[in-house]
């Protein structure tokens, strides 16, 4: 049974208002009516409207300045949105099930205004410079320092619990390739620069490009370049995907692995160079870093080869531990719920994680007899990580938060279920009472639908399908897209939309250019 909140109402600031900190306003809403009451909520953001990396940026500055996002005009969500979404709150009607950018905001936009108690505090444009805990591991206050950036004006709020929600794309991940100042300085025309400063192909009119990274963002920049480049190289490790599931682009031709730089030449894995290459690009990800934690004593960095201690919070720049569940930090200088991260999970639908998170720190925030002691969730952390040892061949702290580790199979979830069904079922099984409230599904059902593992498992298929035909047919509804989006509206419409398009897909795409993604 939920139990009653202190008194005391509890203060909370939630830092970030794209996906995480959105799923975690839905989930403090849908709290029973007299919890509600008990909670105020804060939230702040650095841009001046919610959606986080989804609301555009217009003035991109020049490196080593970053962006405010790093995406680009014509990007479309990395797989059907189906999967993707809150439970019960689907993609406004007809939509494309890879979904453009304008569509993908529209929906967290909407998700937030419906997900707003009266006593949410909504903080546009206000940066948090720092978090501090003052206090001890049984009581104390988090003080944040942050800045209204429309006046320059710097203040400090007091806070009972912290919601880090903030995204992990902004601070990007550049390899120390060895060599690439003595390519830079043999030839000013070079370029190396992050696929985060990228927007548009302009940048590659008559250059030979190197795109570095098999992930969505080199697929994407590697098909992009090649409408305006002299000619574009795209560089993928054996592990990787991509290259097991994606050709390379039209035009694009697929090499090794990049191993380093020299003066005269660019040189892959297998031993041979790319002498004519003037301009690289690395699709190589993001750091794991939250420098307002940091900046208040809360997060040390430590390097990539370091161990990592259990007793307080660091980051690799790939992993922070201790997390419980890449979600409840388990450092011992503050109390247990004083410290959440939503959105730092890798390789598992948005929608569906960031609320099952936000749901796990509602209630243990607000039920704090749900969670078990320090000892046994830093038990069941270690547990976990064994797991990802034996399932990766990899230490945890290299793999960071990947979700295709140590949960069972990627597409079948064998092992202990998903991911996201672990944190909510684990509520459930706690108390049960809290069976069929908001966001927690009744004794007996999961929270992950079966739905949206048939759409997980089609998800390459229909990424590989739709680029192709976006390439040989263009976009907009009033074309093939509408064809099977057209009177969509419900989540039982869209998981129809993907059957359809697997069925036509698997049927045409022999006669449909494969390399043409």
């Amino acid at each position: 049974m939920q139990q009653p909140l202190e008194a005391k109402p509890k203060r909370i600031a939630v830092v970030g208002l794209g996906a995480g900190g959105i799923a975690t306003l839905r989930a403090f809403s849908g709290l029973p009516e007299d919890v509600r009451p008990r909670i105020i909520i804060t939230a702040f953001d650095d841009r001046e409207s919610v959606g986080g990396l989804w609301v555009p940026q217009d003035d991109v500055p020049e490196p080593p300045a970053l962006p405010k996002t790093p995406l680009y005009p014509g990007v479309r969500t990395a797989g059907p949105h189906p999967g993707m979404t809150v439970p019960n709150v689907p993609f406004e009607p007809e939509t494309p099930l890879l979904a453009p950018r304008d569509a993908v905001l529209r929906y967290w936009q909407r998700l937030h205004n419906d997900s707003l108690l009266s006593s949410t505090r909504v903080l546009l444009q206000h940066s948090v410079l720092s978090a501090n805990w003052k206090g001890s591991s049984s009581m104390g206050e988090w003080h944040l320092t942050y800045i209204d950036l429309t006046t320059n004006v710097t203040a400090t709020k007091v806070f009972d619990h912290l919601i880090a929600a903030p995204g992990v794309n902004h601070i990007p991940y550049s390899p120390p390739f060895a060599g690439q100042e003595e390519w830079l300085h043999q030839d000013s025309r070079r370029v190396l620069i992050h696929s985060m400063w990228y927007r548009n192909d302009s940048i590659f009119h008559n250059r030979t490009v190197l795109v570095i990274g098999g992930g969505a963002s080199g697929l994407d920049v590697a098909r992009h370049s090649g409408r305006s480049a002299k000619k574009v190289y795209w560089s993928r490790r054996e592990t990787s995907l991509s290259l097991r599931f994606f050709n390379a682009p039209t035009g694009v031709e697929s090499v090794p692995a990049f191993s380093h730089f020299a003066s005269d030449a660019v040189h892959l894995s297998n031993g041979s160079a790319l002498p004519q290459v003037d301009f690289v690009i690395l699709a190589t990800g993001y750091q794991v870093r939250f420098p307002f934690l940091t900046a208040g004593g809360v997060l040390d960095e430590v390097d990539s080869d370091s161990p990592q201690p259990d007793d307080h919070l660091t980051t690799n720049a790939r992993y922070v531990h201790p997390l419980y569940e890449h979600t409840l930090s388990l450092d011992q200088r503050y109390p247990l719920s004083a410290l959440f991260f939503i959105g730092i999970a890798r390789n598992d639908p948005t929608g569906i994680a960031c609320y099952a998170q936000a749901l796990f720190a509602a209630h243990t925030l607000t039920q704090p007899s749900l969670l078990q002691t320090r000892l046994q969730l830093l038990s069941a952390l270690k547990a976990r990580e064994d797991r990802v040892r034996a399932d990766s061949g990899v230490e945890p702290g290299r793999n960071g938060h990947k979700i295709d580790s140590g949960y069972g199979a990627r597409a079948g979830y064998d092992a202990d279920g998903p991911y996201q069904d672990l944190l909510v079922h684990s509520l459930r099984e706690l108390d049960p009472s809290l069976a069929g409230q908001s966001g927690i599904p009744r004794s007996g059902f999961n929270y992950t639908e079966r739905w949206r593992r048939s759409a997980s498992m089609n998800s390459l298929q229909v990424m590989y399908g739709w680029h192709a035909r976006l390439v040989n047919e263009g976009e907009g509804l009033d074309g093939w897209e509408g064809d099977f989006v057209r009177g969509v509206r419900s989540e039982a419409d869209y998981l129809d939309a993907v059957s359809r398009f697997v069925e036509w897909w698997e049927e045409h795409k022999d006669s449909v250019t494969a390399s043409s993604i």
